[in-house]
């Protein structure tokens, strides 16, 4: 029985020891983000002063799932969007509620897995990516590969004249 308690013991003090988890080896920040700078023609950042509304939209085959991930943010010269786990992510801009442009990208989906305790991330590489041109002159893939390092992926480019509309 004295061997039990000495084995018990010894058990309970190794768990303050040598922790089960190592969380301390997790990234900050798992999640990957697609990054959108805005220029105008001459690829000068510029800033939409408006009021500028971003949807997601995910076809899931019989309906269209709409959520808002920007709201009526002022001043914008950059966007820092997340992609779906499908192959296609679609964007609807929406400039002051008049006016609507739309991205889509296709991208791969590339699980990362990084270890037990931090689990799978979820990387993209973008194979293609089209938008309309109601507000948008156009869109430019700078860095196709998407990962958790915050770096542009795109530029979104504006038609801006000399008095700067």
């Amino acid at each position: 029985m004295k061997k039990l308690s000495v084995i018990f013991c010894v058990m309970f003090l190794s768990a303050f020891f040598f922790p089960a988890c190592e969380v301390e080896n997790c990234p900050p920040n798992a999640l990957a983000f697609a990054y959108f700078s805005f220029v105008d023609q001459y690829g000068r950042a510029v800033a939409y002063t408006d009021t500028l509304t971003v949807v997601g939209q995910i076809d899931s085959g019989d309906s269209t799932i709409n959520d808002t991930l920007i709201n009526r943010e002022t001043k914008v010269s950059e966007l820092s969007l997340p992609l779906s786990y499908g192959t296609q992510t679609r964007f609807v801009l929406s400039y002051n509620g008049r006016t609507q442009d739309v991205i889509t990208i296709d991208h791969r989906n590339i699980p990362y897995f990084m270890n037990l305790d931090c689990g799978t991330m979820m990387f993209y590489e973008v194979t293609n990516a089209e938008t309309t041109t109601r507000m948008l002159d156009s869109l430019v893939i700078t860095n196709p590969n998407i990962d958790n390092n915050e770096k542009e992926n795109f530029k979104i480019y504006f038609t801006v004249t000399a008095d700067g509309e």
